[in-house]
């Protein structure tokens, strides 16, 4: 392996840690938010299909009006929260620190 091999292998190593240091922290704000959003919202969401689903017991068409708004706006959250997290953890997924800390440990024999 030449040199500019091994020192390109290093700064892209350097580079996958960066990433990895930069993106960690959010990981688990994302998870906590996820959790602390979903939990409610999960009421939110099954009240107003129950409530939708007892039709015959709302007072007006406007009632069942406001309760599909509810719902649709509670399934947007929901699908917002859920998208930033799934793409957090993705990225988290991508950096193996086993291969990059391998990857550290041949360059070092090799350069030394």
């Amino acid at each position: 392996m030449d040199t500019a091999t091994k020192t390109d292998d290093k700064k892209e190593i350097e580079n996958e840690l960066k990433i990895y240091q930069v993106i960690k922290p959010y990981i688990g704000h994302c998870l906590t938010l996820n959790h602390d959003i979903n939990n409610p919202l999960a009421g939110v969401i099954g009240y107003s299909e129950f409530l939708l689903s007892e039709e015959d017991s709302l007072r007006s068409k406007e009632q069942k009006g406001y309760l599909n708004h509810i719902l649709t706006c509670a399934e947007r959250i929901k699908k917002l929260v859920d998208n930033l997290c799934e793409e957090k953890i993705a990225l988290e997924e991508k950096v193996d620190l086993r291969s990059i800390t391998d990857s550290y440990k041949k360059i070092a024999k090799k350069l030394d």
